[in-house]
């Protein structure tokens, strides 16, 4: 009777055991989980290809392209190429931008152009973290494709901030979202005395 108590309690204990063990599994698991979603909403960008475009035949000269009152473009003539990402620079170990502040000059309009757009920096980086792989036009994949960061610039005066996969529409499985919009305000180009 003693054996069958003492059997009886000790699979009980074991059970105990057994359940506690799943329940600590299961909180690590969960915390892990948490921790990793959180990364992945608000870590940095390890390496981020940053360019612009607009519509052919809309020649523009962009005085002023800054993110986050941190970082930007260097200033430049702009041509073409719409959600293409055109002139590029690079960045590397920053979080996905919030912002953008932008001024251009439209000669052959006679306006300058500038304004800021919000942008939906937890839309941006978890679109980064999980981009699928793209096919270039010759066949050949890019497994590990690098965030493309784009900013175009409309006639009339329109700013998108756009987040691909690939520099360039005509590649294969290219993913592409926007994650931001604006209009710009704009005035006279000043005229020489």
């Amino acid at each position: 009777m003693v054996s069958k108590l003492g059997n009886i309690f000790s699979s009980e204990i074991l059970a105990c055991k057994i359940k506690g063990y799943k329940i600590i599994t299961c909180f690590v698991l969960g915390y892990t989980a948490q921790l990793t979603g959180c990364s992945v909403l608000s870590g940095n960008i390890d390496y981020m290809l940053v360019g612009s475009g607009t519509v052919q035949g809309n020649e523009l000269w962009v005085t002023k392209m800054t993110f986050d009152d941190r970082w930007g473009m260097p200033p430049g003539s702009l041509g073409c190429c719409p959600l293409s990402a055109g002139k590029r620079s690079s960045i590397s170990d920053i979080p996905f931008p919030k912002k953008l502040s932008v001024t251009w000059t439209d000669i052959s309009q006679n306006r300058i152009y500038f304004g800021e757009v919000a942008i939906d920096s937890k839309k941006g980086t978890a679109f980064t973290k999980n981009m699928p792989p793209y096919t270039y036009n010759n066949g050949e994949q890019n497994m590990d494709p690098n965030p493309y960061l784009m900013v175009e610039f409309g006639e009339n005066g329109e700013i998108g901030v756009w987040v691909a996969s690939a520099a360039y529409p005509d590649y294969i499985d290219r993913v592409i979202t926007q994650v931001g919009a604006g209009q710009a305000q704009w005035r006279a180009v000043p005229e020489d005395n």
